[in-house]
């Protein structure tokens, strides 16, 4: 079966060019082209299976990296820009890659077959596949490189959140939702509708109360019976 794509660019000789180069892949088939961002909106929530979108950045109206943000499905994502600057934004939103036009055949060719073994996992191997032990977070303007085992928790604070490790914290306007996609899931657990910590970090649990040094974090009633599960649960040493 092959797999669908869906190519969006506002340029018509961009988006025509990518997709007869894609006619080079017999694996892919494309089976919708978008001018703007709004279109591929309409294409995404429709009834179409897409499995793979080549997706522009620098679009009027609405950029695709706004899109990534307002799509209800999301399927694999490869970016074809001529702009290196959002590189970071675009991977921080889970991109698989980032093509800089022109785009040539070898790299086009890379970024598909990366795109084909991430559709080829399970997907909860998908969810949990992760090849880097770090993220970069945008702070007041600029991007901090934060090592996953540096990590002690995460909390959610309105529209952004504090990310704790070691003796200082990084302020980050996202979603406690949106970090927790970027973390590794058999590293960190949510605890709280406001929090996720670091497994590693945790050094006491009490009741429904767990230690990260001298931080005492609640484990909410919602979440109690899977942070047992994954955290208690293969780590307790049982009476025989």
């Amino acid at each position: 079966m092959k797999l669908n794509c869906l190519v969006v660019d506002d340029e018509p000789i961009a988006r025509n060019g990518l997709a007869q180069d894609l006619k080079e892949f017999p694996e892919l088939g494309v089976i919708s082209l978008a001018e703007n961002a709004f279109h591929a909106l309409q294409v995404l929530n429709s009834s179409k299976r897409i499995d793979i979108l080549f997706l522009d950045i620098d679009m009027p109206g609405l950029n695709g990296l706004d899109l990534l943000k307002l799509a209800r499905i999301k399927p694999v994502v490869i970016i074809t820009t001529a702009y290196p600057q959002y590189a970071l934004d675009g991977f921080e939103l889970g991109v698989v890659d980032y093509l800089l036009k022109p785009i040539s055949s070898a790299r086009l060719k890379t970024a598909i077959d990366k795109a084909t073994k991430w559709l080829a996992l399970p997907v909860d191997q998908q969810a949990g596949q992760k090849t880097d032990d770090f993220l970069y977070i945008k702070c007041n303007g600029k991007y901090e490189k934060i090592l996953f085992s540096d990590i002690r928790y995460v909390e959610a604070a309105n529209n952004y959140v504090y990310i704790y490790v070691a003796e200082k914290k990084f302020i980050s306007y996202h979603s406690l939702k949106s970090i927790q996609k970027q973390l590794p899931p058999a590293l960190f657990v949510r605890v709280h509708k406001s929090y996720l910590v670091s497994r590693r970090h945790i050094d006491q649990i009490k009741g429904s109360e767990i230690w990260i040094q001298n931080t005492q974090i609640p484990v909410s009633r919602n979440f109690k019976n899977s942070f047992i599960q994954k955290v208690l649960q293969d780590k307790t040493i049982r009476k025989q």
